[in-house]
């Protein structure tokens, strides 16, 4: 009878095993198959110890280690996490995970990694999110510090409701932006990451020079080092103040260093002596040529200038005009 006893015991004990497999979301491995089945194998050497204890009365309440999963949507992945331990339960399709490492894909490629001190998952919607000292990394270099992230699994997008810390890849000179931003959102399959609301930033440059920047957002790439500063941008460089709709940092092809910013719809500038304004105004920082474009307008000592291309050479020291158009007061009268 004692025999019957034991085989059945195991056979709920193995039942039980298969039904967390199954209910965790799809595709569950496991990092290391030789720590699983050393675990199965102490399971059965503890249910001979107490062979005579009463079966769990319940399957409600359910723990793994090493847990490893992957998610795909349409045959490709989506996700696959890694975490150092998971609980659930059956009825709420939730679990909560510790030590969490998601890798968020892009047409089978890693586009952004997300680690932080616990997590939680929807086995039924996929969504996740993740919670504790969260940093996200693009696979280009950027690394964004939050509280925490959720994912949606239906629009592919990570969000984080709260204040952002960003660090950008360091460039050939060694330097890299800076910034602060209210919230944050990434867009997997587009591979972007939005910062909203009350932006600030940095740029040092090597000449020792930096670029201090307020904006309402900023759009950074997954792909490449170029960043667009968006909506009321205000910025200071050197001497200068300029303030416009939208500023695009430019990497020359190939290069591994800010070349030019851009600056459209509308720019104002002004340094120590005089006042400009123009449709666009592009700074050439390896020059150290700035150029205004659409009705530009100088204005000096009170003396106006105008014409159909404005370029201030050696940072602002000298200044041609194309087709030029002055106005010049009069002192004498």
């Amino acid at each position: 009878m004692g025999k019957y006893k034991n085989i059945i015991f195991l056979v709920l004990l193995l039942a039980l095993f298969v039904e967390i497999l199954i209910i965790f979301p799809a595709r569950l491995e496991h990092e290391d198959e030789a720590e699983v089945r050393a675990r199965v194998e102490r399971q059965k050497a503890e249910a001979k110890k107490n062979k005579d204890a009463p079966a769990p009365s319940s399957l409600a309440e359910q723990r793994m280690g090493g847990v490893h999963l992957v998610e795909s949507q349409s045959g490709n992945r989506d996700w696959e996490l890694f975490a150092v331990s998971a609980e659930g339960n059956q009825g709420e399709g939730t679990w909560k995970l510790k030590q969490v490492r998601v890798l968020f894909y892009n047409k089978e490629k890693v586009e952004f990694t997300v680690t932080g001190d616990e997590g939680s998952i929807d086995s039924k919607s996929k969504d996740l999110s993740v919670i504790g000292n969260v940093v996200t990394k693009s696979e280009n270099g950027y690394i964004f510090k939050t509280p925490a992230i959720f994912y949606s699994s239906k629009t592919r997008r990570i969000e984080s409701p709260e204040q952002v810390v960003m660090e950008g890849p360091r460039d050939a000179s060694g330097a890299a932006l800076f910034l602060k931003g209210a919230s944050m959102k990434v867009l997997v399959d587009q591979s972007k990451m939005l910062i909203e609301k009350r932006v600030t930033a940095q740029k040092p440059m090597k000449d020792g020079k930096a670029f201090d920047i307020v904006a309402d957002g900023a759009e950074f790439s997954g792909k490449n080092r170029e960043a667009r500063f968006l909506g009321a941008v205000r910025m200071s460089y050197d001497n200068m103040k300029l303030e416009g709709p939208e500023a695009s940092f430019l990497y020359g092809k190939g290069a591994d260093i800010l070349s030019s910013v851009a600056i459209k719809g509308g720019v104002r500038v002004s340094d120590v002596d005089k006042f400009a304004t123009a449709e666009n105004v592009d700074l050439d920082l390896l020059t150290n040529k700035y150029t205004f474009k659409g009705r530009p307008k100088v204005i000096q000592n009170n003396d106006e200038l105008t014409g159909e291309e404005i370029i201030f050479l050696d940072g602002g020291k000298k200044v041609k005009v194309e087709r030029v158009r002055a106005k010049v007061e009069n002192k004498d009268q």
